[in-house]
Order: C-alpha cells, then sequence, then structure tokens
C-alpha cells in the first residue's frame, strides 16, 4: 500500500482550504459626503447585518460593546475601541453615513 496517497490528499486538502480564508473587504464612504470632525460616530457590523430585527446580533453588539468601549459617550472613546470592535466585525463612521454604509458592506457581501 502506497503510504503517500493520504499525505498528498491531505496537503491538496490544506491548500484548497486556504483560499477558502476570507480577506477583510475595504469600502469607501459614498461619494460627496464628507464627515465633520464633531459629527456623532457609530458602529456598522462589517457584513452590513443589523441588530433592530435579530435579537441574536443585538446580544452580540451588547457584549462586543461592553467588551471593548471603556466609556461610551463620546467620539474619543469610541475611536479609543475602533481596533477592538474592528477585530469583532464592526466598522466606526459617522452617523449620518451609517445606513449608506452598511448597504455598502452588505452589497460587498452579497447580501
Amino acid at each position: 500500500m502506497n503510504h503517500r496517497i493520504p499525505a498528498l490528499v491531505a496537503v491538496l486538502a490544506a491548500v484548497a482550504l486556504a483560499g477558502c480564508v476570507s480577506r477583510p473587504v475595504q469600502v469607501a464612504p459614498p461619494p460627496g459626503l464628507s464627515t465633520p470632525s464633531s459629527e456623532p460616530l457609530t458602529w456598522v457590523r462589517k457584513d452590513g447585518q443589523s441588530g433592530r430585527a435579530n435579537p441574536a446580533l443585538a446580544d452580540q453588539f451588547a457584549a462586543d460593546r461592553a467588551d471593548c468601549v471603556r466609556a461610551p459617550g463620546d467620539n474619543a472613546a469610541l475611536r479609543e475601541a475602533e481596533a477592538c470592535m474592528g477585530n469583532r466585525g464592526y466598522a466606526l463612521v459617522p452617523a449620518s453615513q451609517a445606513a449608506a454604509r452598511a448597504a455598502q458592506y452588505r452589497r460587498a457581501a452579497g447580501y
């Protein structure tokens, strides 16, 4: 019996699965929308989904925010939490652009 065949199959499977790793999607703000520095910021899921109609997503967001944001209430605190929340699948965006950005993320994700 040839022991090379199972090893070769395992290597080919690993290479094939490596191609399945998702990569982050960079989404630009819609043209013509500017961001005043004093405008309130908010979190948008990078897949564009909303927790408003999905209690599980709302609960996950609440847990993620509690873990990442030390003192909610102002843009400075949100910016400090940006890396932590980014690692959990959220983008920090101007509140006025949240709906448009979520729509962009949904299109990019194929929703």
